[in-house]
This record gives structure tokens, sequence and C-alpha cells, in this order.
């Protein structure tokens, strides 16, 4: 076997589970565009980007099934990382921008072949004398949301270094993929992650992973599809409510925020006790630098009760969320493997609806020296899961959008429900001590 060769960690296991059953090749696609402005040196970039994948195992290696049935990762030798450098600054501006939506769009249809590796391509748009566009793809099962912050973060610092190498920065020693596949099969992980199978069987056993949405079609075989996207915002009056009844319950911001969006889709579908999954980084001292896939979901219960206020609902559920965190050192596969046997569950659909909410900045880590830079997410057009809540925490309130299943949904339909899932937030944030039966009428919000 390769001296390379090494596991996977339990996360990447469970998406190469998923790939194999995807009919869209680019479903693991991530593509993120960096509107930069400044004296930007494309060649300097270039050697950043370069040296970002030999510090970066994952970024060059090859993700095989394994003659055994355990797929395994092998690392391959440095070489240049796809850099296309494209100037359209003689064109129109209507030019300039479909030219960049054309990029975006290319490099989102192009699958990685992740058995043949080398999974970050790269293309830097320059569109204006001191405006560029610098886009990343890479493939999902190499690096998660974390791990972007991580490599936008060494990028920084690599750049900084090829301008003025007389006195380079030193970045810590980089932790590998390998490493923390490795660290998540000692006995004493084993262990742990058994007693957390049997925590989150206990939670989750006896309750459906389904949403019943009110859908315009059948819902097809495949959990991906075809994404479309609906934007919402919320106040920054609403925002401030929600973080002081957070901070009442002793919760998080996103606790509060995640309620909210339950009690919605308790309305919506009429379920009392539902789950949703919580996209979760699983990072600890020990691999915060890593730059690999180690994010999974954390499925928290949400229970419903009509005669219950907001504020009893958020306290319960922070109670909940923190006691999860405590328990994510898991392979999920075996714990949705279990729950499949004896409680029914499908793998065929992951569940229905998630929510997500990031509150660090993604625009300041990605600076560069002499260049300011803004982070835009250019890979919505698959839908992992039928309806994800994507949002931000900004100064003026909270920015997002719902990713939604087109084959399910029409953008109508999705129009209405964010206005109305606004409606809600506000009503419970505002009025957190109201039973939320009277906060706002069920009927009001379908």
């Amino acid at each position: 076997m390769n001296q390379n060769s090494s596991p996977l960690t339990n996360e990447q296991r469970l998406m190469m589970r998923r790939m194999s059953d995807c009919p869209f090749p680019t479903s693991y696609t991530t593509v993120v565009r960096l509107e930069m402005t400044g004296d930007l040196r494309p060649d300097v970039l270039k050697d950043a980007l370069d040296a970002l994948a030999v510090r970066h195992h994952a970024l060059r290696s090859r993700f095989l099934a394994g003659p055994d049935g355990h797929p395994r990762q092998v690392v391959d030798a440095p070489r240049s990382v796809l850099f296309e450098q494209i100037d359209v600054m003689h064109l129109s501006v209507q030019e300039r921008a479909d030219a960049s939506r054309q990029l975006a769009r290319r490099l989102n249809s192009e699958p990685f072949d992740i058995e043949q590796g080398h999974l970050l391509r790269t293309a830097l748009l320059r569109t204006e004398a001191r405006t560029w566009q610098l886009y990343l793809a890479y493939h999902h099962i190499a690096a998660d949301g974390w791990a972007l912050r991580v490599m936008l973060e060494d990028l920084a610092v690599l750049y900084a270094n090829g301008l003025d190498p007389s006195e380079p920065t030193a970045l810590p020693a980089p932790v590998q993929s390998a490493d923390c596949a490795r660290q998540q099969r000692t006995d004493d992980a084993v262990r742990r992650a058994q007693e957390n199978i049997r925590y989150w069987r206990d939670v989750l056993g006896g309750h459906t992973q389904v949403l019943d949405f009110p859908t315009e079609s059948p819902a097809p075989e495949s959990f991906i599809g075809e994404g479309a996207v609906e934007r919402i915002s919320i106040d920054r009056d609403v925002h401030q409510a929600l973080r002081r009844t957070a901070a009442d319950c002793g919760a998080s911001p996103f606790v509060a925020v995640a309620s909210a969006f339950a009690v919605f889709l308790s309305r919506l579908t009429g379920q009392r006790d539902l789950i949703l999954s919580i996209p979760f980084f699983n990072r600890s001292a020990d691999n915060e630098r890593a730059v690999t896939c180690l994010s999974g979901p954390v499925l928290l219960l949400f229970e419903i009760r009509e005669e219950e206020t907001f504020r009893a609902l958020v306290e319960r559920t922070a109670d909940r969320f923190f006691d999860g965190l405590e328990h994510t050192a898991l392979p999920v596969t075996e714990l949705l493997d279990l729950l499949v046997e004896e409680d029914g569950w499908t793998t065929t659909r992951t569940p229905c609806a998630a929510v997500a909410m990031q509150s660090f900045d993604f625009d300041k880590v990605a600076e560069l020296p002499g260049v300011s830079a803004r982070l835009h997410f250019e890979s919505v057009h698959v839908a992992l899961t039928d309806l994800v809540l994507n949002l931000t925490e900004t100064d003026d309130g909270i920015d997002g959008f719902a990713l939604y299943r087109r084959a399910l949904f029409s953008p109508e339909t999705m129009h209405r429900w964010m206005r109305r899932l606004t409606e809600l937030t506000a009503a419970l944030a505002l009025h957190p001590d109201v039973p939320l039966g009277q906060s706002v009428p069920a009927q009001a919000l379908t």
C-alpha cells in the first residue's frame, strides 16, 4: 500500500457514500468569488496558491474506494494549481458582468474527479485596472467551510511573504487531513464515538427525520436536486431582540433564530416534533488549522408546544443544542444505519430542512496586503436537501438566503414563505413571552 495512504475522516466517508447515490457530479463542488480591489500582483498570487496546495495535503490528494471496501486518501507530489488569467477590461460594463457570470457557471459545471485528485482550481478575472475577481473552486471532501477560512488566512500570509521574502511571517505547522482521520480512530476516540451513537439513538429514536412539506409536486427519489435561491433579511431591531432573548436563556443568537425557523416549519407541516440538520464545524484546538472536511450535521430535535412561549422554546432548545455539541464525535454513517434499522429512517432522504448562521467575517480574512476583498458564494445551483436557510449576522441585522429544491417549490411559494418567516420571527422576537399559539395565527402563515 502507498506509504502516503491513510483513512478518511468520518465526514469524508459519509460524503463518499452520498456521492455514490448522487445524480449530480458537481453536487459537492464549492465555488467562491473574491471581489478584490487594489494593487494586486497576479504572479505573487499564483505562487501563493501553489504554496497553499503544498502546505495542505487535502488539496492535492486522491480519494479512492479501496480494494477492501474501506476508502483511502493518497497524497500526491506537489504540482501547480490550475490558474487561469482572463482580462476583460476592454469590454463594456455589461459584458464584463456577463463574463464573470459565465466563468462562475463554468467552474460550477466542471466536476472534480476525486480519484484523480488536485481538488483546487482557480481563475483570476481582471475587470478594471485595480479590480479583480478571484475564483476558487474546490471539492467539499477536501475542504469544508471552516477550512475555507483557514485557506484564506494562510493565502494572505503566503502572498505577503511573496511580496517581501526578506522577512517572511512563519505559519504554524499544518494539521493534515490524514492526521484528523487517525485521531478519530484511536481507541479512546472509538469508545467515545460508540457512547455518542447511543446518546443520539436515545434522543432521536421514535422521531422521523422527514418533514411533510406542502410541496407542489411529488418528491423525487434522490435527496439532491437542482437548487434555487430566495433572499431573506431580518432587520436590526428584530436581530437585537433575538440576541436579548438568547442571552437571557444562556443561548447563542443562532439558537433563537433556529427556534423561530422551527416554529415556522411546524406551522407549515403541522408537525409538532421535528428535526433540523445543523451544520457543525466539529473543530477542536488540535485540528482548528486543518484543511479537510470535518463538518457534519447535528440533528437537533425541536418540540413545538403552542401553549409555551418562545422564550421557553429557546431555553429548552439551547440546553439540547449545547448538550448535543458534547456528543458530535462519531461516524454519522453508523448512526444513520442504526436509525434506519431500528426506527425506519431512510438513507435516500436527509433531514428535509437545515439552518446555518455564521458570525465571522470572511471579507476580513480574505484581505491581502494592499488589496481589500469581499467574498461571495457562487455554488448554490444544487440543493443537497429540500430547504436550507443560510444566514449571516451583520451590523444591520441578519442577511441570508433560502436554498431550496426547484422541483418541489415554485419561486412564488418560496418568496411568500420567506416573507412570512420574517413576519413570524419579528413577532416571536419582539414578544418572547406570548404563547406560541398567539404570536401569529398559523393560518396567516400558509
